[in-house]
């Protein structure tokens, strides 16, 4: 730090200002911005509004130059302490066509790096959608990959687009980190993940910000923040919001607080969904009800979008443009310009202020650090979790092979070719001081596994791959809390879907909290979850499951198991009434992110048939079998792949064969041990 230079004297030029988000954030961990660069005019009209003695220049940054930059904000090459902004991210979101780096918005981070370069700040920071990791430098259609359709350019390669812009920012000689943060970690109320890249000119020993909240309440923080912490106390005469449709009206009423499409009668869906319905990516964002006991979901430009609606809780509308503002954390005092659909957009596009601030001071500390990392040039993550995921990026993603129609051309196989199916680049950005053993495992998960394999995991191996690229690893509306997880599956036990999905949130409703449970009759169990199916069965579990744990812990919660290991953890569940090692190992791997392999029919059934489990194995022994196969960083995608694929294509009596993608590694098909049409039991 200069010696003129106060911590609350600490300048910054923002760029790609929009609503000033990050700024604000910033400005409360200490900095001050002296300048900003935007040329959206809306936003521009609401940073004057705000802030009218801040210099604005309102105009694209392509033609801006950085003298220009300097000299309004009244400082020369060195001066700024930071330079920060997002660079316009649709380019690079995980919906739309994804124009990546072929689109001149993707290259914007270019100019920002060139402002870098120029002005020479101590520090910037960047960030992004988190879809910047998986971009492509060209974007191909997913309908043109496949068999029938040229083979992959390096260029079209998922993840290619990243490695390129890492290449850039080593050419900055300065010291990078990067992470994927989620701002809800940080006290927002709103699970909203953000790439942050953060950049050191004298080389400082800078750290991602430590989170201050978890989902679970785990190392004594505190849990997440929720909607209703944002938005409860607040009253407004004349709300500001956009309307729904008279159609989606009609179905909105149909969701209950927290639900989605998905709780829609039967009947409707289809309709509601219309051409999406028949989709095989994620749509949980149609028709979805937000729910005050949990953090938002992350804010979109346009709540009423048909992929992207966004329901009050309680009111058949969306959030006002002030309750929008309250999740991101603007003060209340801070108005935005333009139409309700402009305040919308400036608010959705922001960063949350808790996000910049936890950011802001970040950097603050690296400030007063007297340690010097003297790796210029360098840009590493220190997220071994997220360098893991990375090292399991297939290079591409194809349609299912119900969707791609390609029978009678060549095989998937032979489209692949000899090339490896993850990406082998991520090993570079792993820090020197992560240990061999971390570097062992992300190094590991990027070639095919070696001889000390047996043949039967090298098989799970290229089984779990192949799987992943076809299904793309789906949520499957699994519940974060795992009390609500263990609950949610009892009540899934022999119901459909939208039935016990239903009866969960009328559960819930119907409770204050989990606790009430234990002193609950029978009688008020069974009229609660009468349409839950087993009912009789299902009602007594419930209330001795709530009775156990609230005799075991003083609550009816599952998280002081968070400090047990794996069979600890199971151990214990499986005590509980109703509860087997499947349902033990369900809520592990959802909603305490175990590295565990929990086995339903489908699981089981497609695990025999390619070889991979023996039919003789007795049920109560096929979960250990299973997992001495499938190594644990690929356990959750076999998991959820196996029984997207059961489903879509191996199904029990009548499997579709001749679109199945791993017919030439499915034993069953050919003239294996046992018949193709052979159900399997799972416990």
């Amino acid at each position: 730090m200069k010696r003129n230079q106060t911590p609350h004297n600490l300048p910054v030029i923002s760029l790609f200002s929009g609503a000033m988000g990050l700024d604000l954030g910033l400005e409360s961990a200490g900095f001050s911005v002296v300048v900003a660069v935007e040329s959206n005019k809306y936003a521009v009209e609401t940073i004057q509004q705000n802030r009218p003695e801040l210099p604005v220049i309102q105009r694209r940054i392509e033609d801006v130059t950085t003298e220009e930059i300097l000299s309004a904000a009244g400082l020369k090459p060195g001066d700024p302490v930071v330079v920060s902004g997002g660079p316009s991210c649709q380019t690079f979101s995980t919906a739309g066509k994804r124009g990546s780096l072929g689109d001149p918005r993707g290259n914007l981070f270019i100019h920002f790096l060139r402002v870098v370069r120029e002005a020479k700040p101590r520090f910037f920071i960047m960030e992004n959608v988190r879809g910047v990791l998986s971009a492509a430098v060209k974007h191909r259609p997913l309908k043109e990959r496949g068999p029938g359709y040229p083979a992959l350019e390096p260029d079209e390669e998922l993840g290619s687009a990243f490695r390129v812009m890492t290449s850039k920012l080593e050419e900055l000689d300065y010291y990078v980190i990067f992470d994927v943060l989620n701002a809800a970690d940080y006290g927002v109320p709103q699970q909203r993940q953000r790439l942050v890249v953060i950049g050191s000119l004298l080389g400082e020993n800078i750290r991602m910000p430590k989170r201050t909240h978890s989902k679970t309440a785990i190392n004594g923080l505190p849990t997440w923040r929720s909607l209703s912490d944002a938005i409860g106390d607040l009253e407004e005469i004349d709300p500001e919001f956009s309307k729904f449709s008279p159609i989606k009206e009609k179905y909105f009423k149909q969701v209950p607080e927290g639900g989605n499409w998905r709780d829609l009668p039967s009947n409707m869906q289809q309709q509601a969904l219309g051409k999406a319905f028949a989709s095989w990516g994620g749509r949980s964002g149609f028709f979805r009800r937000l729910s005050l006991d949990q953090p938002s979901p992350a804010l979109t430009t346009h709540p009423d979008g048909k992929a992207t609606s966004f329901c009050h809780p309680k009111d058949l509308r969306p959030l006002s443009v002030r309750e929008y503002a309250r999740v991101q954390q603007f003060p209340d005092t801070w108005a935005f310009s333009g139409t309700v659909r402009k305040k919308y957009e400036q608010i959705g596009n922001a960063v949350p202020l808790g996000l910049g601030e936890a950011i802001g001071n970040a950097v603050q500390k690296a400030m007063r650090s007297r340690k010097k990392a003297q790796r210029k040039g360098k840009v590493q993550c220190w997220n071994i979790d997220l360098l893991a995921k990375l090292s399991s990026r297939p290079r591409t993603i194809l349609n299912p092979p119900r969707v791609r129609n390609d029978i009678g051309k060549e095989s998937l196989v032979e489209w692949l070719g000899d090339t490896p199916r993850y990406r082998d680049d991520v090993i570079t950005y792993v820090a020197p001081e992560l240990s061999d053993d971390l570097q062992r495992l992300i190094a590991s998960s990027k070639r095919k596994r070696g001889s000390s394999l047996s043949s039967r995991q090298r098989r799970a191996v290229k089984i779990t791959e192949r799987l992943k690229s076809i299904y793309c690893s789906p949520r499957l509306n699994n519940k974060h809390d795992p009390i609500d997880e263990l609950y949610f599956i009892i009540l899934s036990q022999m119901t459909t879907g939208p039935s016990y999905e239903r009866v969960f949130d009328r559960l819930r409703e119907a409770i204050s909290s989990w606790d009430d449970l234990a002193e609950m009759s029978v009688h008020e169990v069974v009229e609660i979850v009468s349409d839950a199916g087993l009912v009789n069965q299902k009602a007594p579990r419930i209330i001795q499951i709530a009775q156990m744990l609230k005799n075991d812990f003083g609550h009816v919660t599952l998280a002081p198991l968070e400090s047990r290991d794996n069979q600890g953890v199971e151990n214990y569940l499986t005590k509980l009434p109703g509860v087997g090692t499947k349902t033990a190992k369900c809520v592990m791997m959802y909603s305490m992110d175990r590295e565990v392999l929990p086995i339903d029919t489908h699981v089981a059934r497609i695990s025999c048939r390619l070889g991979l489990l023996d039919q003789q194995v007795p049920i109560g022994k096929q979960h250990a079998a299973l997992e001495a196969v499938v190594p644990p960083t690929s356990r959750y995608d076999f998991h959820v792949n196996a029984i997207a694929h059961g489903r879509a294509v191996c199904r029990a009596k009548h499997p579709n064969c001749g679109e199945c993608s791993l017919s030439s590694l499915c034993i069953a098909g050919k003239g294996g041990v046992f018949s193709s049409n052979q159900t399997v039991q799972a416990q």
